[in-house]
Order: C-alpha cells, then sequence, then structure tokens
C-alpha cells in the first residue's frame, strides 16, 4: 500500500535532461549549498500534488516541464507537469514494466485526479479525517504529503507539526490514522455555526407558534374536559345521525311511493288526453259523414223535383230547350243515372258511419277508464303528500337540539384538542432546538493504544542509533502529533535536536505504518536534517554529542537501512566515502571540472526539437 520513487527528471527543449534516480530504500544525495538539493525536494513535493510555482533561478532557466516515475506492485507510474504549474498529466505502464525483448511496455493515461490516486494506492481512500470538529473529508494527498516530506525550515521550526489555526484538526487527524490504521468515521461531529444559526430560527419560530396556540386556549381549559365535552358532542351528533336515518328510511319510502304514483299518474293522464283526442276526431268524421248524407239528399232531392217539370221553351224568346243543353241531358233516364249514384255514395257513407260508431264507443270507453284513473292516482297522491308533510313535520319535532350548533361545537372542541396536542409537540420540539442551539464541547482523545508507544520505541532506537545514546525514553503525544523525548517535549529542545528528533519520528511512523498496514505514501524526503546540528556558527547550544560522532552515525544507520519503506536525504555534511560507497550517494561536486556540478547539468545545447509538436513521449526514455 506505498509506492517507491523511481526517477525525477526536469526537460527543456534544446537542453540536456536533469535527471536523479532514486534507491529502492534510501537514497543520499549530498553537495554543498546551491547545488539544487532543496530544489529536488520541492520538485518531489510538487510532482506529488503540491500547488504554487517552483522558483527559478539561472540552472533552471529554459527547463519547463517536470516528470517523476514511482511504482506501486508491478505497476509504474509517471507523473508530467509544467514547471509553471497547472494540471498533472498521470500515466501507468498496467502490464510488467518490462518484457521479454528488455522494452518498456507502453504508458496509457490515468483518468484520476493524482491527489486521489495516492490516496487510494497508499490505502487511505475511503478514509474520513477531521477537518474541523463540525465536518468530516476524505484525506488528501496533501495529508499524505505533510508526513512524509520534511522541509529543512520545517524542521527546525518551533511550530508545532500539526499547524496552526484552519487545518491543525485535519492533520492531527490524519496523523492519528497513519499511527492507528483508524480514520474519524465514528467520530461524533459538533454541530456548525450555520447549524446553530438554523436551530436558533427554527427554535424562535416554534416558540412563537405555542404562544400563539396557547393564546387561543381558554385560560380555564384543559385537554381531559375538552375531550369529554366533544364526546358529549359526538353522541348527540350519533342520536342525530341516527334520527336522521330513521327519517331518512321513511321519507325515502314514501317518496318512492310518490315518485311512482306520479309515474303513474302521468301514463294515466297521456292515456286520457289520448282518448280524448281520437274521440273527438272521430266525433267530427261523424259530422263529416253526416253532412256529406245531407248533401247528397239535398241533390237527390233537386234532380227529382227537375224530373217532375216539364219542358218549355224559352219564355224570353221562345226558343225550344233542346237548343239550350246537352239533349243527352234531357233523356229520362239521365237524372235517374245521377240519382242512382248518389243513393249508392249515401249507402256507402251510411256504412262508414256505421263502422265508426264502435271506435266511438272504445274511445268512450277509454276515456272512462282513464279519467277513473287519473281521479284515483291524484287522490292517493295527495294523500301520499300529506304523509310526507307529517313525517317531515314530526322528524322536526325530533330534534331536540340544532345541528349547525352541534357541528360548530364540533369544530371548536376539536381545534382545541388539535392546540393541546401541537402545544406538547412544540414543547418537545422546543427542548430538541434548545439542545441543538448549544452543545457540550469535550475534548476528542485519540484511542491509539499502543501504536504510539511502538512509534516512540521504533523513533528511541533510531535516535541510539544516531548517537543520542542518552536518551532513555521516547513516546508520541497523539495530540500534539509529536514526540515526548525523556519527559520533555521535542519542541523544547535546540533547533538541530529538533529536525533530527522530527526526522525520525517521521522515519518511525512510516516503518510503523507500513508494517501495521496501515495508509502511508511509504516515502520519506528530509531536505538537511543534519545540517542545523553541524553548523558551527549557530546559536544552538544544545548540542550535547559532537556534531561529527552525529553525522557518522546517521550516516552509518542510513547504509543499513532495508525498509520497510523508502528514504531520501538531500544533506550538506559531508560522508566518509567508504560510506557513501555503501549508500551509493549521489554527490554534487559544485565545481564542473569533476564529478557532477549539481542537479542541472552544465549548459551544453544539444540538437534543437522537431518542429511539430511534441505529446510527450520522448520522456518515456527516462522509465
Amino acid at each position: 500500500m506505498a509506492i517507491t520513487l523511481k526517477h525525477l527528471s526536469v526537460h527543456g527543449p534544446g537542453l540536456l535532461p536533469a535527471v536523479v534516480s532514486f534507491g529502492g530504500h534510501r537514497t543520499l544525495i549530498r553537495g554543498p549549498s546551491e547545488t539544487g538539493k532543496s530544489h529536488i525536494w520541492d520538485c518531489i513535493w510538487f510532482l506529488l500534488g503540491g500547488t504554487g510555482t517552483l522558483e527559478q533561478f539561472p540552472e533552471s532557466e529554459g527547463y519547463d516541464s517536470l516528470e517523476l516515475a514511482f511504482l506501486h506492485d508491478e505497476h509504474e507510474y509517471l507523473v508530467r507537469k509544467a514547471m509553471a504549474g497547472g494540471a498533472a498529466r498521470v500515466l501507468v505502464r498496467l502490464d510488467e514494466i518490462w518484457v521479454a525483448d528488455g522494452a518498456p511496455n507502453p504508458l496509457e493515461d490515468v483518468a484520476q485526479d493524482l491527489g486521489e490516486l495516492l490516496v487510494k494506492l497508499t490505502g487511505a481512500e475511503g478514509k474520513k479525517v477531521l477537518r474541523t470538529r463540525s465536518e468530516k473529508g476524505a484525506i488528501t494527498g496533501d495529508d499524505l504529503r505533510h508526513w512524509a516530506l520534511l522541509s529543512q525550515p520545517g524542521m527546525i521550526s518551533r511550530d508545532a507539526t500539526k499547524g496552526k489555526g484552519h487545518g491543525s484538526d485535519r492533520r492531527v487527524s490524519s496523523y492519528s490514522l497513519f499511527l492507528s490504521g483508524l480514520d474519524d468515521s465514528a467520530v461524533e461531529l459538533y454541530k456548525s455555526n450555520s447549524i446553530k444559526d438554523q436551530a436558533k430560527g427554527k427554535l424562535a419560530a416554534a416558540e412563537s407558534e405555542m404562544a400563539r396556540l396557547e393564546g387561543g386556549i381558554p385560560d380555564d381549559t384543559d385537554r381531559a374536559s375538552i375531550v369529554a365535552a366533544l364526546a358529549q358532542v359526538n353522541e348527540r351528533l350519533d342520536m342525530f345521525a341516527t334520527q336522521f336515518h330513521a327519517r331518512s328510511s321513511v321519507l325515502k319510502e314514501l317518496r318512492q311511493k310518490i315518485a311512482a304514483e306520479g309515474d303513474a299518474l302521468t301514463t294515466a293522464s297521456t292515456q286520457l288526453a289520448s282518448a280524448t283526442s281520437m274521440h273527438e276526431r272521430f266525433a267530427l268524421l261523424d259530422l263529416k259523414y253526416s253532412s256529406d248524407l245531407a248533401r247528397l239528399g239535398a241533390t237527390d232531392e233537386g234532380i227529382a223535383f227537375f224530373q217532375a217539370l216539364e219542358e218549355t221553351p224559352c219564355p224570353l224568346c221562345g226558343t225550344p230547350v233542346e237548343q239550350h243543353v246537352d239533349p243527352g241531358n234531357l233523356k229520362s233516364k239521365a237524372p235517374t243515372r245521377y240519382r242512382d249514384a248518389i243513393a249508392a255514395e249515401a249507402e256507402k257513407i251510411r256504412e262508414l258511419r256505421r263502422g265508426l260508431q264502435p271506435s266511438l264507443a272504445h274511445e268512450m270507453a277509454r276515456i272512462a277508464t282513464a279519467t277513473a284513473d287519473v281521479q284515483h292516482l291524484t287522490a292517493s297522491l295527495e294523500v301520499l303528500e300529506e304523509k310526507e308533510t307529517w313525517a317531515l313535520r314530526a322528524a322536526g319535532q325530533e330534534f331536540d337540539a340544532d345541528p349547525r350548533e352541534l357541528a360548530e361545537s364540533h369544530t371548536r372542541f376539536s381545534s382545541l384538542i388539535d392546540a393541546f396536542d401541537e402545544v406538547d409537540r412544540l414543547k418537545g420540539e422546543i427542548a430538541r432546538l434548545e439542545q441543538e442551539t448549544k452543545q457540550k464541547r469535550t475534548a476528542l482523545v485519540r484511542n491509539v493504544g499502543a501504536h504510539g508507544d511502538e512509534v516512540g520505541a521504533i523513533a528511541r532506537q533510531m535516535l541510539n542509533d544516531w548517537g543520542f545514546t542518552s536518551i532513555k525514553s521516547v513516546y508520541v503525544d497523539p495530540a500534539a502529533c509529536d514526540l515526548v523525548i525523556d519527559g520533555r517535549r521535542r519542541l523544547s529542545y535546540g533547533a538541530g535536536k529538533r529536525g533530527l528528533f522530527l526526522s525520525a519520528m517521521t522515519i518511525a511512523l512510516m516503518q510503523h505504518a507500513l508494517k501495521e498496514g496501515h495508509p502511508h505514501l511509504g516515502v520519506v524526503a528530509l531536505d538537511s536534517p543534519l545540517k542545523s546540528y553541524a553548523q558551527k556558527d549557530s546559536a544552538d547550544t544544545d548540542r550535547d554529542i559532537p556534531p561529527a560522532t552525529v553525522n557518522a552515525s546517521f550516516y552509518g544507520w542510513l547504509s543499513r537501512f532495508k525498509g520497510p519503506g523508502q528514504i531520501i536525504v538531500l544533506e550538506n555534511e559531508a560522508v566518509d566515502p567508504a560510506t557513501a560507497r555503501a549508500l551509493n550517494a549521489i554527490e554534487f561536486t559544485d565545481d564542473n571540472t569533476r564529478g557532477r556540478q549539481g542537479f542541472y547539468p552544465p549548459r551544453t545545447v544539444i540538437a534543437p526539437p522537431p518542429a511539430s509538436a511534441s505529446d510527450g513521449t520522448e520522456l518515456d526514455d527516462f522509465a
């Protein structure tokens, strides 16, 4: 669950790359000041997710990009970033780094933020730490860097290792995670000021609402009496409902009969009107027949009278009658035929009239029957309507209370009971909100168990190996995230010892975390841990062990370091040649005539890059 740094390189167009490789367990980069050692530390910080920009100096002019390679299990990752800052590009060889022919496998882009990737690779994914006592958050790459990369000013600083003000809670939380392997998921949070302000607002609203409700409740009433009064109202309403149901049943039956009788009366009236109409039509037809018979009789009498007359010439001119009319009409048989036709027509009309009489009689019978039905049904309907009127009058006399008053009383009593219940609920809500507006603040004590003692034991053995043989007890103060050496806080020592003691704690924390399987970056980078202790012109008088002894002991211990973890030391102090060979130390000479001058190579211009834009794959040669 840790990473191992492989190499760091800086690139620029037309310039030789500046490259430094790291050993698997330990790396010593030694040399005088102004050779780029602290710059290497800055680059590591920067490429492991640090923000800001790198300081520029004459040797770094023209370089514009950096690359850091590190290993995790069988995978190799490369982080590429512009020196001016911005987002990092992360690549990985998903298969094994090397194949049979010795060529490296291709790189693939990692579509994940660098900080999130480091958190995942170091086993801290999903772990929660306190950012403040009222907020939790995921552990970040910054937490990993803080407890793994020590700068020279940070080593000798009198400031607490957890920092000051904002962020100190998070430092303590992440330190406890690396130390004990336990995160703060189960820690109860303090309520934030915004939550308290919200609770205060809700509390004021609840108190105002309760005051409004209590103002609407009469002083001489209580919930029990209102419940009893409501029960009485409900009882009377039940009686009213029972009476209403009984009345409704009677009225329903009467009204069903009234409806039936009304339908029958309508039918009978319709039949009476129909019979009357038909009788009137038949009577009118009979009158027509009678009129037709009278007209035919008069015509017959006229013809008979004509037959009885004698033929006489015209009294005016004496012209014979034959000359004035159709002679055929004067024949004796012609009037007779007319009279026979009239007689036949009259007989036919008499026959029709005789056939009409049964229909007239039938319609008269229908009229009589329908009239009788209408009279009977009208009388029956009047009787039923009188019964309905009596039932309504009797029902009104049965009810001894006004239903409207009962309904209003029920509504009023129900509202009062609801008000009592709401007041009780608001009292509980107010009590809860009062607790939310205040919270007892207790010190957070993380139970690190024996982990602090184990880290202290590792640090004490380390310090003894570094020459501080007089130290008898070292343990971790988890609240301060620091060591207590022989009963003294680390910050109470001089600058030289503060730096070395902090280095020991940082290395011991890494070893313990990796041994126990706790999250940790797996790398410790120390910028000049010996420098402050070895300075001859320093005002620090807290140097009871000769600096030469400490230097030799420190380098000797480092040459024997086998892990777990990786240590990178950037130091000014000289190292014995034999120890340097055992360490395979990288020596910066500050002299371009011998050895390696510094991190950046001398300015020997190489061939310019091709005109086409590069995608950065040429950096794979340094993988």
